[in-house]
C-alpha cells in the first residue's frame, strides 16, 4: 500500500507538470487566436471603411459629372435661339430649324451615355415641352406634352438661379416606366429671366451598374433621413419593382443617429458607412454602406496554429483531469476496502450504515449482521498466519458471492465480518442463514463456524452507533451462550429477592416475559433481541422493591403524592439494572416499559416510535398479565376480556404489538381451549 501510495504521488507530480504545460499551451494558443481574431476584425473594418469611402466618392463623382454635363448642355445656343425667334410659342416650336437643333443637342446626351439616359427634354416656363428625346427617338411636335409642371424636378429647377443644377430624388419616369435620377438646370437667357429648363434622366439601374463596376464587394445606398435601402449594388433594379429593398428595415432606427462616417454591426456582419456629400441643389441625402459578406464569428482570423495549440492543451487538460479522477477513485476505493479480502472495510460500513438508516423504514427495514469466527484463532495458531489470511480471503469471497447484489459484505477487523441487507421482513432469517453458511468451513483438523448478532433498523434504533453497540452485544451474547452468563446469574438473584417479597408480582413478570418473547417472535425480532426483551420483561417492575407494601396493595385511585411515588419505579428499575454491568443493556427498556404509545405514559412522555420496540412489547404484555391476574383491588379477567379492554384503550398501546399479542393468545386458545377461558 505504501509503495502504491508513493507511486501515485509521483504520478500526481508528473500530472501536475503536464497540467502546467497544458495551461501554458492554452494561454499561448488562446493569445495567438485572440490576436489573430482582433487583427482580422481590424483589417476587415479598415477594408470596409475604405470601400464605403470609395463608393461614396463614386457617387460624389457621378453627381458632379452630371451637374457639369447638365450645365454644358444648357449652354448650347440652340436652346436660347428658340426664344430669340419672333412669334408665339407655338410658332417658335413649329419652326423646323430651331427645333432640330434643340433635339440634336439632347440626342447628343444619349450618345454620350448609351443605355443610361432614358429621356431628355426642353421645357418652357409655362410647363409645355419644347422638345423631347426618348432613347434616341425625337418626339413629334404634336406629341409634346402641354404641361410638365407636375414633374418633381419642375418647380425646384425654376427656383434656381442660372448656373445651378437640381438633382431630384428617384422617381418612375412616365416615358420609360423605369426608376430614374433627374438632372435639370435653367437655360441661360440674355434678359436674365428663366424662360425654360433642360433636364435628362439617368436610370437607377445604369447608376447601380456603374457603382458596382467601380467598387469591390456589395454596396448599399441608404436614405439618411429614413434609413430606407435605396439601392443594393448586388440586386438589379427591375422595371415595375419597388425602389431598392423596402423590406430591409435594418437601418431605420440608426439612420438619424449616424455621424458622417463610422462603423456598425448588422446581424453579426461588420460594416462601415460614409455620408455622400450634400451639395447644393441635390435632393438626395444618402449614406454609402459597405457590409462584410458574412457574419464575424469567434473563429474569424484564428489561424490553424492557434486552433491546434488550444485543441492539444484541452486534450492534455482532459487527460490530466481523467487521470486525477481515476487516481482519486483509486485512493477512495483503497480507503474503503479491506486489503486482504477485497471486501468493504469499517470506514465504508459506517458510511453505508448512516446512509441506509436515512432510507430505511418499518416496511423496508435495514438488517445489520455482525459475525465473529469461532475456531479461527486455533486455526491460525496451528497452520500459521499465511494460511489464516488465505482462509479469511476465501471466506470473504464466499460471503460476497453468496449475498450477491442484494447485500453488502464487510470485514471490519481480525475475523469479524459484517453484512448490510434490505431483505424485507420475510427474508431476514434467510439472509442470516446465508451469511452463516458462507462463513462456515471445515477440514481435517479444523472447523470454522460463526457467532452472530443482528439488528433490524429502524425498528430497534435510529442511531448508527447504537446499532453497532446492539449488534456487538448480541453477537457476544451468542458467542458466550454456552456458559451461564453473568447477566442471567444477576437476573436470577434479583428475581429471587423480589419473589421473597411479592410472589404474585414475580409470577406476573414471568408471565409478561413469556408473552413478550412470543410477541417478539411474531414481529420478526432476531433471537438475541428476543432474549433481551424477555430478560427485560422479567425485570421490568424490579423498581417496586423500593415501594412500600401498603402502597402496592392500596386500592385505586391513589393520592397524587402516592401516584407520583409509583411513577418513580421505572427510573428506580433503570438504576438497579444499570448498576450491574451484565444487565446494563436492559436499563433503557425497563425505563420505557411504562411509556404509552399516545405519549401519556411516564417517566419521559415518549410516544410512537420514540419508545423502543422492546419497551412497547413489554408494556402491552405487562398490561395483559396484570388484568388476567388476581390483584388486591380487582378480580382477574379472562384473556378475551383483557384484550377487549386493551382495544378500548385506543392508542395507549402500539397497534402492531396488540395485533401480535392477539395472535399469540389466539394460538394458545386453539391449543388449550379450556385454560384460555379461565382467569390466571
Amino acid at each position: 500500500m505504501a509503495a502504491g501510495g508513493v507511486g501515485w504521488f509521483g504520478m500526481r507530480r508528473l500530472l501536475v507538470l503536464v497540467l502546467a504545460g497544458a495551461i501554458g499551451l492554452l494561454a499561448v494558443g488562446t493569445g495567438t487566436g485572440l490576436a489573430g481574431h482582433a487583427n482580422a476584425l481590424t483589417r476587415q473594418r479598415q477594408e470596409l471603411a475604405q470601400r464605403a469611402t470609395a463608393q461614396s466618392q463614386v457617387l460624389n463623382d457621378y453627381f458632379e459629372r452630371s451637374r457639369s454635363i447638365m450645365l454644358i448642355t444648357a449652354q448650347n445656343p440652340a436652346f436660347a435661339e428658340l426664344y430669340d425667334l419672333p412669334g408665339s410659342h407655338d410658332d417658335r416650336i413649329r419652326s423646323g430649324g430651331a427645333l432640330l437643333k434643340q433635339a440634336d443637342a439632347m440626342d447628343y446626351l444619349e450618345k454620350l451615355y448609351p443605355e443610361s439616359i432614358g429621356e431628355a427634354c426642353f421645357i418652357d416656363a409655362g410647363g409645355g415641352e419644347n422638345a423631347r428625346v426618348v432613347r434616341g427617338d425625337r418626339a413629334a411636335v404634336d406629341d409634346l406634352s402641354p404641361d410638365e409642371s407636375g414633374n418633381p424636378f419642375f418647380h425646384p429647377t425654376f427656383a434656381l438661379t442660372q448656373g445651378q443644377v437640381y438633382q431630384a430624388k428617384p422617381y418612375v419616369s412616365p416615358d420609360t416606366n423605369e426608376w430614374v435620377l433627374a438632372n435639370s438646370t435653367v437655360v441661360p437667357s440674355r434678359d436674365g429671366i428663366n424662360h425654360a429648363i433642360v433636364h435628362f434622366e439617368v436610370t437607377v439601374e445604369s447608376f447601380r451598374r456603374e457603382a458596382a463596376a467601380h467598387g469591390s464587394g456589395g454596396l448599399l445606398l441608404v436614405d439618411a433621413d429614413t434609413g430606407a435601402v435605396v439601392l443594393d449594388t448586388a440586386v438589379p433594379q427591375r422595371v415595375g419593382a419597388p425602389l431598392g429593398n423596402p423590406t430591409d428595415r435594418r437601418f431605420t432606427s440608426l439612420a438619424r443617429r449616424w455621424k458622417d462616417n463610422g462603423q456598425l454591426s448588422i446581424d453579426g456582419r461588420l460594416g462601415a458607412y460614409q455620408r455622400v456629400a450634400d451639395t447644393q441643389g441635390n435632393a438626395n441625402h444618402w449614406y454609402a454602406i459597405a457590409l462584410a459578406p458574412r457574419p464575424a464569428t469567434p473563429f474569424t482570423g484564428v489561424g490553424a496554429l492557434a486552433v491546434v495549440l488550444v485543441a492539444v492543451s484541452l486534450l492534455l487538460i482532459g487527460y490530466v483531469a481523467a487521470a486525477l479522477r481515476r487516481g482519486q477513485l483509486t485512493l477512495v476505493h483503497a480507503a474503503n476496502t479491506d486489503p486482504l479480502t477485497g471486501l468493504h472495510n469499517r470506514r465504508r460500513l459506517t458510511a453505508d450504515l448512516k446512509a441506509g438508516l436515512r432510507r430505511a423504514s418499518a416496511d423496508d427495514p435495514l438488517l445489520l449482521i455482525l459475525c465473529d469466527l469461532n475456531g479461527f484463532k486455533a486455526y491460525n495458531d496451528t497452520f500459521g498466519h499465511p494460511a489464516g489470511d488465505a482462509l479469511l480471503t476465501r471466506l470473504g469471497g464466499r460471503l460476497a458471492a453468496a449475498l450477491g447484489r442484494h447485500a453488502s459484505a464487510y470485514r471490519i477487523g481480525g475475523d469479524e465480518f459484517c453484512v448490510l441487507a434490505r431483505p424485507g421482513i420475510a427474508g431476514i432469517a434467510e439472509t442470516v442463514e446465508t451469511t452463516l453458511r458462507a462463513l462456515t468451513e471445515s477440514g481435517d483438523g479444523f472447523a470454522i463456524t460463526a457467532s452472530h448478532g443482528a439488528v433490524l433498523l429502524p425498528t430497534e434504533t435510529h442511531d448508527a452507533g447504537e446499532a453497532m453497540r446492539l449488534v456487538d452485544q448480541r453477537m457476544y451474547e451468542q458467542k458466550t451462550s454456552g456458559r451461564v452468563p453473568a447477566d442471567t446469574q444477576t437476573t436470577n438473584a434479583l428475581l429471587r429477592a423480589l419473589h421473597e417479597r411479592d410472589p404474585a408480582l414475580t409470577e406476573r413478570m414471568t408471565r409478561t416475559a413469556e408473552l413478550a418473547e412470543q410477541v417478539g417472535d411474531i414481529l420478526g425480532l432476531p433471537a438475541a433481541e428476543r432474549a433481551r426483551v424477555r430478560q427485560a420483561a422479567q425485570l421490568h417492575d424490579i423498581g417496586k422493591v423500593a415501594v412500600p407494601d401498603s402502597l402496592l396493595t392500596q386500592t385505586p385511585p391513589l393520592d397524587p403524592s402516592d401516584w407520583e411515588f409509583l411513577q418513580q419505579t421505572p427510573t428506580i428499575g433503570e438504576r438497579i439494572t444499570a448498576a450491574a454491568p451484565a444487565l446494563a443493556p436492559l436499563a433503557p427498556l425497563i425505563r420505557s416499559a411504562r411509556e404509552r404509545f399516545d405519549g401519556t405514559g411516564y417517566p419521559d412522555r415518549l410516544s410512537g416510535d420514540q419508545i423502543p420496540l422492546g419497551a412497547r412489547i413489554i408494556a402491552a404484555c405487562s398490561a395483559l398479565a396484570a388484568m388476567t391476574s388476581r390483584r388486591p383491588y380487582a378480580p382477574a379477567r379472562t384473556a378475551a376480556s383483557a384484550l377487549t379492554e386493551m382495544h378500548r384503550a385506543g392508542r395507549q398501546f402500539d397497534p402492531r404489538v396488540v395485533a401480535a399479542l392477539t395472535e399469540v393468545l389466539a394460538t394458545a386458545a386453539a391449543d388449550h381451549p379450556v385454560e384460555a377461558s379461565r382467569p390466571v
